[in-house]
């Protein structure tokens, strides 16, 4: 599981998310748009490579690995 600083570093960076078993354990390519701080930790917002001008976000906690591309 990355840190929350690694993820903050990616920011603007086309990127690979892996989430993790319990949240479906899919994999999403994409440009990690950002970063929240949210109560219950790092929410993490990508534009999907499959949905250009889209945003998706996950929980910290759910993310397995990330990667730039």
């Amino acid at each position: 599981m990355p840190t929350a600083d690694e993820i903050r570093a990616l920011r603007g960076a086309d990127v690979q998310i892996r989430l993790a078993p319990q949240a479906g354990g899919e994999a999403v390519e994409g440009r990690l748009v950002g970063t929240l701080e949210a109560d219950d930790g790092l929410v993490v917002v990508l534009e999907p490579a499959s949905a250009p001008g889209g945003r998706v976000s996950y929980n910290y906690q759910h993310i397995a690995a990330i990667e730039r591309r």
